[in-house]
């Protein structure tokens, strides 16, 4: 009986370790807009596309939301790149 109960404990302990290592470090899903499709994104790509999208400008006003959601799926669709240009750098002149 012993026996039963210790291989029944190590096989529940080994699935649950390779399922473990299968599943993802963060859940992805994705981000929809009507009429131009999805992108795949996490949590934290997510939370950085819309901190970059609120330090250009963008408002999460409920009539501005469309903006906001638009600029957020261009940005994790890798067409917004995360570093500013040279020329909107205040520390960085542009003649030298």
């Amino acid at each position: 009986m012993r026996k039963v109960i210790l291989i029944t404990v190590l096989t529940v302990g080994a699935v649950a370790a390779i399922s473990a290592a299968r599943s993802p470090a963060q859940a992805q899903y994705s981000q929809c807009i009507k009429g131009r499709g999805c992108v795949p994104t996490s949590q934290a790509s997510y939370n950085a596309c819309f901190n970059l999208a609120l330090a250009r400008g963008e408002s999460s006003a409920w009539g501005e939301r469309r903006s906001l959601n638009w600029f957020i799926y261009q940005c994790l669709a890798g067409k917004i790149p995360f570093d500013e240009p040279r020329r909107a750098r205040r520390d960085v002149p542009l003649y030298r």
